[in-house]
């Protein structure tokens, strides 16, 4: 079923890349060692070589249940950010990203990273990087008719500090006024709020620092509802998920499977219109929910907008929706069906414009009259 059409709507940027766009800029930069986030040197890894990338991930993937291996995982996002060294590396994979999504079966593609998080490497900025990366998407529109949007994201636990604190700390704000400045009705740009933990950092309390994006019209998806375990989700309530509809306004919940723990929270949503951009494979492989656990088909039953994706490819192991799709669907009984409905659900919650809204449907359905 990978030739089905998709939309993708929760994509990390970096975490994305695939390994021969990782080795290729690597090769352009001099890159000749792996290194973690923090500097550390990865042994036996060749960020030059495509297979020695992807065994890599590999093991980062397979060491998930160990007592290092979030820790391992947060370290391993170091590889693709050291090999992003200048805007026009920023743009040019933006774009190589949403055009190959294209060609492998995604109608629309939606990436979303921290401008914060590329200054480590690029020396620019704030709203310089950012312009990178949209422009790279808007290109992607123009020269090859590959959907996407561009969604500027900002961790929690860097969101909010006293002024005089550095701007790295206190992203929110900052964030949200780019954000604002960005966007446009015709081609809009979007807000994620990321980042661990999540109950330290409720989203009330981004409320006044996000108006300029309110006031813009900037739509907003909040992760939330992820970082719970099965079968409680103590960690995540659904009541967060709650909250960042009602305080924030948030059109789209990331991950949101907390909501199978409360009935109530979960009509709230459906009644507000809100999606739910699920990603089982990721919620399985950090150890929150089993696949055969996943709430997803409840979701589809109770008729929440939800729509599936990849969230970090390059760590969990599909690269593609349809992939995704393939690894879930004999443990959680979706057949077609239900793809499709995935799919529709996703070109409704994208964010994009109403103009492009219709092409899209018009697309899935040529594609099902074709398939037919």
């Amino acid at each position: 079923m990978p030739d089905f059409p998709t939309v993708e709507l929760h994509r990390h940027f970096e975490a994305g890349l695939l390994p021969e766009t990782i080795a290729r800029l690597a090769a352009r930069h001099g890159v000749s060692e792996a290194r973690t986030r923090s500097g550390e040197v990865v042994a036996g890894v060749d960020p030059r070589e495509p297979d020695s990338i992807r065994r890599y991930y590999a093991s980062v993937a397979a060491g998930f249940g160990l007592p290092d291996g979030f820790t391992r995982f947060h370290q391993s996002f170091g590889l693709p950010l050291s090999v992003l060294r200048t805007l026009e590396d920023l743009e040019q994979a933006a774009f190589d990203q949403v055009v190959w999504c294209a060609e492998h079966g995604s109608l629309h593609t939606e990436l979303r990273g921290s401008p914060f998080t590329y200054r480590q490497w690029i020396e620019a900025p704030i709203d310089e990087i950012a312009a990178a990366l949209v422009g790279g998407v808007d290109r992607a529109w123009q020269e090859r008719q590959a959907s996407g949007t561009f969604i500027l994201a900002f961790s929690r636990q860097k969101g909010l500090a006293p002024p005089d604190a550095p701007l790295e700390q206190r992203q929110a704000e900052r964030i949200a006024r780019l954000a604002a400045t960005l966007h446009r009705a015709d081609r809009p740009v979007a807000i994620d709020i990321a980042g661990f933990p999540e109950t330290p950092w409720p989203p009330r309390v981004f409320k006044e620092a996000l108006v300029p994006a309110r006031e813009a019209g900037v739509p907003l998806t909040v992760h939330a509802g992820e970082q719970g375990r099965f079968p409680d989700f103590a960690d995540a309530p659904a009541a967060l998920i709650v909250e960042a509809i009602e305080h924030l306004g948030a059109r789209r919940i990331g991950h949101g499977t907390s909501l199978v723990s409360s009935a109530a929270a979960r009509e709230f949503v459906r009644g507000q219109h809100v999606a739910v951009e699920c990603c089982p494979v990721s919620n399985a492989k950090m150890g929150f929910v089993p696949v055969a656990e996943h709430p997803l088909p409840l979701f589809l039953d109770e008729g929440l907008v939800v729509s599936l994706a990849t969230d970090d490819p390059l760590m969990f192991g599909p690269f593609t929706v349809g992939e995704t799709f393939e690894a879930i669907a004999a443990p959680l009984g979706l057949d077609a069906a239900a793809l499709l409905t995935l799919t529709r659900n996703g070109i409704e919650s994208a964010f994009i414009a109403d103009a492009r809204r219709g092409l899209l449907r018009r697309q899935l359905e040529d594609r099902i009259r074709i398939a037919t």
